[in-house]
């Protein structure tokens, strides 16, 4: 059967147990010679339609504070390393990259996070609450994508993005300029870099994918204008690929910037960024809070196939709009995403089959 045949006979189970009616024969066939007849078979045809880009299938970590200790929480104190079942749980889901950053990015110094653990500085969590150890620094973070067999990505501090507030923060100016991307990248990749050397670091990580700026569409005042964060891009694309030119870079795009982006600094770029984050119910009588959704499966379908359709498809077809109106051929990075149901993050319908099949529709996107 093939995927867009399987997720409509998808919304016959969400809605009826006398989805057999609507198979097709084959899989009828199929169900009725298994040992228990009239038990139902679904059957997937794993061969891709499309050639599989190797980065489509990522993951994204970011120290979330107090919030959810994501980055903390993977590290095993007791022998110094990632924890074994946290490494064996993401190599089993085989991402192709690994993302660090987000919103941390607007007020990490990479530096911190280098060197010797014992004498790394503890730094604030602005934005998630609490302190980060730096215990997971460039070298922990590439580490655990060669064991994973992930590329990693970093996101760069963007001059915060825009947002003032960091530079005049109680424990100092925590803005990143282009000058120490700059340098984070020779730190990274320069086979002859002292410092890295002189924190017993011989060979180059070879990070070759960086993020210049993060939601930084999203901020209204606080942050970065268009024309600001273009001009930004591009100081940093210079600044950062004069230490090495086989970068692959992605500048932010989101929220209608892509067309000017590409047309002022596309040469700079491979990537262009934007986030499909908080994907929440669009009707206001939604069955997909709290267990609702047990109550009515089929409402809950085709809430989610709303969102998919209204939201998700919508901007990524914006996206694609803009950059066919530039004749860009940049790539699209969707660098975060997530359905968002409350209560945030422990909703059981998040652990069910049927999200399942929203999520497996927007990845056919």
């Amino acid at each position: 059967m093939r995927r867009r045949t399987f997720l409509k006979q998808c919304a016959g189970v969400a809605a009826s147990s006398a989805l057999a009616e609507t198979w097709p024969a084959g899989v009828r066939a199929q169900a009725a010679a298994t040992e228990q007849p009239g038990a139902g078979a679904i059957v997937l045809e794993p061969k891709p339609l499309f050639d599989i880009p190797p980065l489509l299938y990522s993951q994204f970590m970011e120290p979330l504070g107090v919030t959810d200790p994501s980055v903390e929480a993977a590290w095993d104190y007791e022998h110094d390393d990632w924890r074994a079942d946290f490494v064996e749980t993401t190599k089993d889901l085989a991402p192709g990259m690994l993302r660090f950053g987000g919103l941390f990015s607007r007020y990490y110094k990479w530096r911190e996070a280098v060197g010797p653990p014992e004498k790394r500085p503890w730094m604030r969590n602005y934005v998630w609450g609490g302190k980060e150890t730096n215990r997971v620094g460039t070298c922990e973070f590439v580490d655990l994508c060669r064991r994973v067999g992930a590329e990693p990505l970093y996101c760069v501090n963007f001059l915060s993005d825009g947002e003032k507030r960091y530079a005049t923060t109680r424990e100092g100016n925590r803005t990143g300029d282009a000058r120490e991307a700059a340098d984070w990248v020779s730190y990274a990749n320069d086979p002859d870099n002292a410092e890295r050397k002189a924190n017993g670091l011989s060979a180059p990580f070879g990070i070759k994918l960086w993020q210049l700026g993060n939601e930084t569409s999203y901020g209204g005042k606080s942050t970065f204008s268009k024309e600001q964060a273009i001009r930004a891009t591009i100081e940093f694309a210079r600044a950062m690929r004069e230490r090495d030119p086989s970068l692959r870079l992605l500048g932010w795009g989101d929220s209608g910037w892509a067309e000017d982006l590409v047309k002022q600094a596309g040469e700079h770029l491979e990537f262009i960024a934007m986030h499909m984050m908080g994907q929440r119910p669009l009707r206001q009588d939604t069955v997909l809070r709290g267990l609702r959704y047990q109550a009515a499966p089929e409402a809950a379908w085709n809430e989610l196939m709303e969102m998919v359709h209204e939201r998700v498809e919508k901007n990524l077809l914006a996206l694609e709009a803009a950059l066919d109106n530039c004749k860009s051929r940049h790539g699209i990075a969707i660098t975060e995403g997530h359905l968002s149901l409350a209560p945030n993050n422990s909703n059981p319908l998040l652990t069910e089959w049927l999200t399942g099949v929203y999520h497996a529709r927007v990845w056919n996107l």
